[in-house]
């Protein structure tokens, strides 16, 4: 029997170079991950140490850091200094809290977000099996201390996706300005401190909004009102200059975030802003791979959430009567869209 032509010739010449690169990269990724979750790039910021020093800032043993340390220096995000560990450079620039450049709190970099990737994506195959979300996340019963805990662990990214926009945006322009959806209020927060004159509101769900305010309340930000509402029952008791929905469309089925965005059309005043932050893929649906990424794990928290590329927020702002419509993305990794009511 003839062999298939160019079978063997391919076989010579091709590598799953593709294959391995993925494979292997969970390994710096999951070393990455555990570094930022003990802050150990920060331990080491004062200088090279050895493995019994930072055994003995973490609290911890001693053969475990070695492991820990050697796994870093693989991933390149340590260098060894004879005896003793030391950032890399990079390292040392980005990943110190406390430094300007700090990316601690980036959505791909962030451990509790990144937490929560590692244990959706184990559970994938599983979610498709049984064809439905075994790991959902219902905010409206969980009790108040599971949301606190959660939205304590969430604040420090909405906070720098705060700190993000209003570098952005001149947000002086408007009067009141709500954060729908607003969870832990460190977004609402975030921009209070850069633009104090402006009035602000976080609006929630009746189980969400005793954690915001006691979160803020812990922040000092007692002139940020709470109230309760649903983006989904209705337009907002009263209208604003600029509306904020982070983390909210993406988690929507197609009809609940055209009913979404069609309220917030209701509640901006004429002239006013719409800014949606989160995961946007690009029109193919194929890229960026961070956010193609993430539509396909959010199938285990929400399996009837839509698939949002940048055309489908366009067409559904459009319908809802905004114009102006650009999108970007900010340096805490959050995609954005925002437009403006005609």
């Amino acid at each position: 029997m003839n062999p298939v032509p160019g079978v063997t010739e391919m076989s010579k010449t091709m590598k799953p170079t593709t294959i391995m690169r993925h494979s292997t990269s969970l390994w710096s990724s999951i070393a990455l991950f555990v570094g930022t979750q003990l802050d150990i790039f920060s331990i080491l910021d004062n200088g090279p140490l050895t493995v019994k020093e930072v055994a003995t800032a973490l609290e911890t043993k001693p053969h475990f850091v070695e492991r820990l340390l050697n796994a870093l220096v693989a991933a390149e995000l340590l260098e060894v200094d004879g005896e003793k560990v030391a950032n890399a450079p990079e390292t040392s620039h980005y990943l110190v809290k406390g430094k300007p450049d700090y990316i601690g709190e980036h959505v791909a970099v962030n451990p509790y977000l990144k937490y929560w990737a590692f244990e959706a994506g184990i559970k994938t195959g599983e979610t498709f099996k049984q064809g439905k979300a075994i790991d959902s996340f219902d905010y409206e019963r969980l009790n108040f201390d599971a949301l606190l805990s959660t939205f304590r662990g969430t604040m420090p990214v909405a906070v720098k996706a705060g700190e993000e926009l209003a570098k952005r945006f001149d947000f002086s322009r408007y009067s009141t300005v709500a954060d729908i959806g607003g969870a832990s209020g460190g977004l609402a927060a975030a921009l209070a401190r850069a633009y104090p004159e402006v009035k602000y509101t976080v609006i929630d769900l009746p189980s969400v909004t005793p954690v915001a305010k006691v979160l803020l309340n812990e922040q000092g930000m007692t002139d940020i009102t709470v109230i309760e509402g649903s983006i989904l029952e209705g337009p907002c008791k009263q209208k604003f200059d600029a509306l904020i929905l982070r983390a909210i469309i993406q988690v929507l089925s197609p009809e609940h975030a055209r009913t979404a965005i069609k309220n917030m059309g209701e509640s901006v005043n004429p002239g006013g802003s719409i800014f949606i932050l989160g995961h946007i893929m690009d029109d193919s649906k194929t890229t960026p791979v961070e956010e193609v990424g993430w539509y396909l794990i959010n199938l285990n928290w929400e399996d009837e959430a839509g698939y949002y590329s940048e055309g489908d927020h366009r067409e559904m702002l459009l319908a809802a009567g905004f114009m102006n419509i650009e999108r970007e993305i900010l340096p805490n990794g959050d995609g954005l869209i925002y437009a403006v009511k005609a």
